[in-house]
């Protein structure tokens, strides 16, 4: 049996910036290249052309399914995969794609989609790593659905109640969460609209308050955003537990946002319990506690987080949460009560995994006017 072909589909709109790197990262991995083109009025459909593509031109119509789908029309691999223009697939692990999918489990197990590793840049220099599906078998029951954060994986369970979703260990980097690329394309003001039309038309659907809020943290709007996670949590039945942790990571972040670390700790409490094993809950509790001038109670708690070490795959984790990062805001924990010995070893942990050991200090605050700042990337 030969390999599998590959049909790589896309939707875009003015990337030129980015298109090059994308394509050019899959273009010896895939066996023909098709991208639906939203209304591009620079150069990216003779970037797309260029790479051999096939363009379809189609007005925006206010839903990512359905300029999805139409490309998923055209697909003829055995496999679709598909990619936003601001992702790329490691290079250097691409060309095992193919023989991977042609080894008996997938056969075997009902493997009908999967799994990349995903590595999101984080203003900061940090980084977000979790699981998403970027790649399905070609058959005409699996489309999007969705105006906005499309999913495919009902329909698929709908048309196949026994398939399974694969992992492979593969990369794609994703640049669209950088300051300059959600200002490039206003991402915000156009998901908030499809998410707010979404709500109108299934106001059911709370996975939608989840993404919604998102939006509103990155706005700033914090208690409207604060208002949709709660909204989110408070029936999170369906949730993938993907999802369900992120919102409580979120909603950690935005309570500490506001200042309000009372909360903070008791939301930590909550998530923990859902979420025992998910390192980065344990070191925002210590946050939290740290907030509240609770030192004591922070360093116990970063140190469970320590303790734990990097979030299993399947959580939306914080590179060096439980490493390196982890370690850096110890020792600071540990110079805010004149333990120099701990702050040494601790610090220097961080150093030899890679961390950056610079304390910076920020202006007082009222809940604790000597402590020095617990930075932590990733919201």
């Amino acid at each position: 049996m030969g390999q599998p072909s590959i049909s790589l589909c896309m939707i875009v709109r003015n990337e030129e910036e980015v298109l090059p790197k994308c394509l050019g990262s899959v273009k010896r991995i895939v066996d023909e290249i098709i991208i639906v083109d939203t209304g591009s009025t620079d150069d990216t459909v003779a970037i797309a052309k260029s790479f051999g593509a096939k363009v379809i031109e189609m007005p925006w119509e206010n839903s990512f399914s359905v300029a999805r789908n139409r490309g998923l029309d055209e697909a003829t691999g055995d496999w679709i995969l598909w990619l936003d223009a601001d992702e790329e697939i490691d290079v250097t692990e691409a060309d095992q794609l193919k023989e991977l999918l042609t080894r008996d489990v997938i056969r075997e197990q009902h493997i009908e989609g999967i799994q990349f590793y995903f590595c999101s840049y984080l203003e900061g220099g940090g980084e977000e790593h979790h699981c998403l599906q970027r790649m399905v078998r070609n058959r005409p029951e699996y489309r999007f659905e969705g105006r906005v954060h499309e999913q495919i994986l009902p329909n698929m369970l709908k048309a196949n109640p026994g398939m399974q979703i694969g992992q492979v260990d593969i990369h794609i980097y994703h640049v669209g969460n950088l300051v300059k690329n959600i200002v490039r394309q206003d991402k915000i003001r156009r998901n908030q609209s499809l998410l707010l039309q979404s709500l109108e038309e299934y106001p059911e659907y709370r996975q939608y308050h989840y993404y919604l809020g998102i939006e509103l943290f990155r706005l700033n709007e914090l208690e409207r955003a604060l208002e949709q996670f709660n909204t989110a949590l408070a029936n999170p039945e369906g949730f993938l537990p993907v999802v369900l942790s992120s919102a409580y990571k979120y909603k950690l972040a935005i309570l500490e946002a506001m200042g309000r670390y009372d909360d903070m700790v008791r939301c930590s409490m909550e998530s923990i319990e859902r979420f025992p094993d998910f390192t980065d809950l344990h070191h925002l509790r210590a946050v939290g506690w740290q907030g509240l001038g609770q030192t004591g109670k922070a360093i116990h708690s970063m140190r469970q987080a320590l303790s734990l070490g990097p979030a299993p795959e399947g959580y939306p984790s914080v590179t060096g949460f439980g490493t390196y990062l982890t370690c850096r805001d110890l020792g600071i924990l540990y110079v805010s009560v004149g333990n120099v010995k701990d702050s040494d070893l601790y610090l220097t942990l961080s150093s030899l995994m890679g961390g950056d050991t610079r304390i910076t200090f920020e202006e007082p605050s009222n809940h604790n006017d000597n402590a020095p700042s617990l930075s932590h990337v990733g919201h």
